[in-house]
């Protein structure tokens, strides 16, 4: 039986959920309006600029080398925007579940090749002293079964990084077959580095800064690790990252190493198995 002290005391926790989750509103509305204003800031960047170097297209007083160099410029920022409406998409799916996978057998060491060599002219074109340095496997016909798109996407996303907060020095990615069940790929550059905040916060959409040695704090990188974090999981593997602090930062991924052969010994054992079960019926 409940007793006066007892409504009293119900009353109060009662009242305390309340107080509790009218915060957790206004906490959710602040959020909501960081994530659109960040969103906004992110697109309206490569916005401008294309719709700048649009504009600069249609001067009567522009040479051929000019017009080429507006034209890489538009190209450029095209596919940073693409970059980030498909993060934008992918972080929509993954939070209600719906993004899929889709694996098929690739060579690996072909699509590090074009990362390298997309990458390389990219450079060039954001006139960034960099030099870009890839590191692959001695077996140039090594197979892998996985998502070849995503995999491509999460390097994208980790480099695309890399070169934000890298202005001189160097940018090396590559992978390591060290273990039988997985492998290890890496994005490493020699930036600013991350304190250990910034690591904290890294993998939070929005949330993340990049505090440099000398005290500055510069815009961190949006959706685009976040997303990539998810899929790597999805995959069924890991993401984590080592700071070198004001000497750079490794951002290191793991999925399994599946491929042709192993899947057909998985089928052979599945089919042996499912014949065996099929047998004992008779």
């Amino acid at each position: 039986m409940h007793t006066k002290d007892d409504n009293i005391k119900l009353k109060q926790e009662i009242s305390e959920l309340e107080k509790k989750l009218q915060a957790m509103q206004m906490k959710m509305q602040d959020l909501h309006s960081i994530i659109l204003s960040n969103i906004s800031h992110d697109i309206r960047t490569p916005m401008n600029a294309i719709v700048g170097f649009a504009n600069l297209l249609t001067e009567d007083k522009i040479d051929e080398e000019e017009r080429s160099e507006f034209i890489d410029q538009i190209n450029t920022n095209s596919s940073d925007l693409l970059q980030i409406i498909d993060n934008m998409v992918d972080a929509s799916q993954l939070q209600c579940g719906s993004l899929s996978l889709y694996e098929q057998e690739f060579c690996l060491n072909e699509i590090m090749d074009d990362l390298f060599d997309y990458y390389k002219e990219l450079y060039k074109i954001r006139d960034k002293k960099l030099n870009i340095v890839l590191s692959k496997g001695d077996e140039d016909n090594y197979t892998l079964v996985a998502d070849k798109k995503r995999l491509k996407q999460v390097f994208s996303n980790l480099i695309g990084n890399a070169i934000k907060f890298t202005d001189t020095g160097h940018i090396e990615f590559g992978y390591k077959k060290e273990h039988k069940e997985r492998i290890t790929f890496y994005v490493k550059d020699s930036g600013c580095g991350l304190n250990k905040l910034s690591e904290e916060d890294l993998f939070i959409p929005f949330r993340s800064r990049i505090h440099k040695e000398n005290g500055d704090v510069k815009k961190g990188p949006g959706l685009g690790l976040s997303v990539s974090k998810s899929i790597i999981e999805l995959m069924g593997g890991r993401m984590w990252t080592e700071i070198f602090s004001g000497e750079g930062t490794c951002l290191y991924f793991t999925i399994p190493a599946k491929n042709t052969s192993v899947l057909k010994r998985r089928f052979k054992l599945i089919n042996n198995a499912t014949k065996r079960n099929i047998a004992s019926l008779f």
